[in-house]
């Protein structure tokens, strides 16, 4: 479905986007900011994509509306990683994001001006193969995608919420983390990953309470409570 926006064309809302609206205008995509905190976040957005764009492959920024807010950034090649997780491609994938952690984490925080936080790392926020494109036939990754979530954290963060991602919503990967971790170089303990997911957890049921908004979160965190190692 699409409707005619000036000289553009704008497509129906993009699949994979579940906290904004994302739909393609023209040759671009435009990405509209939902929820109580959509300022802060499209504000995060805005300052790491355009502190990256020389070091890591996110979306160029080509215009935005501060009042929407919304931003328009130009449209990445690949195929998306929620798509080849479900056709089979798990270790490659895991390990592509694992070596991709590596480049985040590498990045000095100190670089991304007027990102909220304490930690002394550059966290995404939401890290993982549901926000990342990728080239398997040249082994790389095209994109990384939707930073509103980003912050000054830990390095726990990231890796462990994409295991959550993985354990989640893709068990049948489960045994392809090993390629996960390889990649990023270490398999920090248990206690500590259980941990972060949790926390991220909470924060995301704050978060909807804030905005009053049901949601999924708290039979997820029982699951995740209920979770063992590996």
């Amino acid at each position: 479905m699409c409707e005619s926006w000036g000289d553009n064309v704008v497509m129906a809302r993009l699949p994979h986007g579940y906290t904004n609206r994302t739909r393609v205008v023209g040759s671009f995509v435009e990405k509209v900011y939902d929820g109580p905190d959509r300022y802060a976040h499209a504000q995060a957005e805005r300052v790491c994509l355009s502190a990256l764009a020389e070091c890591l492959p996110v979306p160029m920024i080509v215009g935005g509306d501060s009042e929407g807010p919304s931003l328009l950034l130009d449209v990445l090649p690949g195929s998306h990683g929620q798509d080849l997780l479900a056709t089979g491609h798990a270790e490659e994938v895991l390990r592509l994001v694992g070596a991709t952690l590596r480049s985040v984490q590498a990045v000095c925080v100190d670089d991304v001006l007027g990102l909220a936080g304490d930690g002394s790392m550059l966290v995404h926020g939401d890290f993982g193969p549901q926000n990342m494109l990728f080239d398997l036939e040249r082994d790389r990754v095209t994109g990384i995608l939707d930073w509103e979530f980003a912050h000054r954290g830990q390095a726990i963060e990231d890796l462990a919420w994409c295991e959550w991602i993985v354990r989640m919503h893709h068990p049948d990967a489960n045994d392809a983390l090993d390629a996960l971790f390889g990649a990023y170089g270490e398999r920090p303990p248990w206690r500590e990953r259980h941990e972060a997911m949790l926390i991220r957890i909470r924060d995301l049921i704050a978060s909807c309470e804030r905005a009053r908004q049901p949601s999924d979160w708290p039979e997820r965190l029982l699951r995740t409570e209920r979770w063992s190692a590996e």
